[in-house]
């Protein structure tokens, strides 16, 4: 993309505002972002894209230097966020507004969405391995797309960092001609989230990470005066269930597949599977032995972000797990340094789940359980004990039809993102999700007996408002 000024994007700026200052000016710059066009927004997206790129080289030494991450796991995520900037803006150039879809409307009715207001994006916590293109996610963007200010808490783990991102977006902004205050990074520290969520000008707020730290932030926002969405994306063991006739014909080549999640460059670690469920007949010894093979084979693993929290929260899971009766160790990579973590590796009995339920918590890091069906109605049970998921996939072949049949409601009550033969678990945004992850940030507002001079321009032409169009073909009224 050609740079329109031929200015590189700003170094960052260290003086973070407060974060009342940024939820101030966030307000301040509601009104204005929630009128411009769908082209200025697209036209942010394309700056977006080349700053970004600007301060590429940039970002990866610096995450080497914080996280301790390779220039693989940089590429890959830079990678996915120009895919999401391009996904948004297909979306909005097909579709002005996005919600639901009004066929027709009696001349005295209208209806259109309008922004919630300013969104506090509360990345990934202290309790979850943050991504290095944490201030640049898939909600920032969703939120900037629908018109929403955004306020992005910086993560401890790599300040500078997210420093260098924020900085990008902002000259983008302000190359946009869009008001300053439609983005802004705040430092992380203790309460910051919580607070952010209390505070009166934000408006929604969007949180990744553990379970426990997602739901006080929910009860936080139901003490407000004015209550607010609390969009949560909790960590989850993303579980995979390998299906009998898939296990038999390549349970090798599903066991090495398997393992190459573990590295994290491969997939980020919320998204890693971190329970296996199969069946115990034809395959299964072989896949354990694989499994068994292939830790063994494992030098130390880098954690996705580096220090003593993400290092003691792995730690903390294995110890947990093996302090279950129920649940033998499987294999164990060497003794890791003070920058990586051990592969481990573990098995129990599908009833050890059924009656331990907290085995099905999170696997952060290397760590995965094996769990050992007796029969298909022990996996089914599985399945349907475990709860909210990220992600769940499910290793089928031509046998498997019936089985996989009964499996897919269970895959698709719990998880967001379903996956058949694949271990590709991080989320693509196309036209569908990207359209639905930009109406999250949207209201309906109706006019009855409005008279047109008083109107929003969309709608004083007297047509029926279309909320939603087909975008590549993928999706439907």
């Amino acid at each position: 993309m050609n740079n329109p000024t031929n200015r590189p994007a700003p170094p960052p700026d260290q003086r973070w505002p407060s974060l009342d200052q940024a939820a101030r000016r966030a307000d301040g710059a509601a009104a204005a972002l929630g009128r411009s066009s769908v082209a200025s927004r697209c036209r942010l997206f394309e700056l977006i894209s080349f700053h970004l790129h600007a301060v590429r080289e940039a970002v990866a030494a610096t995450a080497s230097e914080e996280l301790g991450v390779s220039p693989e796991i940089v590429t890959m995520e830079h990678d996915a966020v120009l895919q999401q900037l391009r996904a948004f803006s297909a979306v909005l150039r097909r579709s002005h507004w996005l919600g639901a879809a009004i066929e027709t409307a009696p001349p005295d009715q209208r209806a259109q969405n309008i922004p919630l207001g300013p969104v506090a994006v509360l990345g990934a916590g202290h309790a979850c391995r943050a991504p290095v293109y944490a201030a640049a996610a898939a909600d920032v963007i969703a939120a900037l797309a629908a018109g929403c200010p955004v306020v992005v808490l910086g993560s401890a783990s790599h300040p500078r960092t997210c420093a260098l991102l924020a900085g990008a977006i902002a000259a983008a902004v302000q190359e946009a001609g869009l008001p300053d205050g439609a983005y802004a990074l705040v430092a992380d520290c203790p309460g910051a989230a919580a607070a952010l969520v209390a505070q009166p000008d934000i408006k929604a707020a969007t949180y990744a990470g553990s379970r426990h730290e997602g739901l006080e932030l929910m009860r936080r926002s139901l003490d407000r005066a004015e209550p607010v969405p609390v969009l949560l994306q909790t960590a989850s063991s993303n579980p995979v269930f390998i299906l009998p006739h898939a296990l038999n014909a390549r349970a090798e080549h599903l066991g090495q597949q398997l393992l190459k999640q573990f590295h994290p460059g491969t997939a980020h670690s919320m998204f890693k599977p971190g329970i296996v469920v199969a069946i115990e007949g034809d395959g299964y010894i072989d896949l354990r032995e694989t499994i068994i093979d292939g830790v063994l084979a494992m030098p130390p693993l880098a954690l996705a972000s580096a220090g003593t929290g993400a290092r003691h929260g792995h730690a903390g899971t294995v110890q947990r797990l093996l302090r279950e009766r129920r649940v033998d160790l499987l294999a164990e990579s060497a003794a890791p340094d003070a920058d990586a973590a051990r592969a481990v590796f573990v098995e129990a009995e599908a009833s050890s789940l059924l009656s331990t339920p907290a085995l099905g918590d999170e696997h952060p890091g290397p760590s995965a359980l094996l769990l050992r069906c007796a029969c298909p109605e022990e996996l089914l049970a599985v399945a349907e004990l475990l709860g909210p998921q990220l992600v769940a996939g499910m290793q089928m072949a031509d046998g498997d039809t019936a089985l996989a049949a009964r499996l897919m409601p269970h895959l698709e009550r719990m998880a967001r993102h379903v996956n058949v033969n694949s271990f590709t678990s991080m989320p693509i945004y196309n036209g569908a999700t990207a359209a639905q992850a930009v109406a999250r940030f949207l209201r309906p507002v109706f006019y009855l007996d409005v008279p047109s001079s008083l109107l929003p321009a969309a709608l004083q032409d007297g047509n029926p408002l279309q909320l939603w169009r087909q975008v590549d073909g993928e999706m439907r009224h």
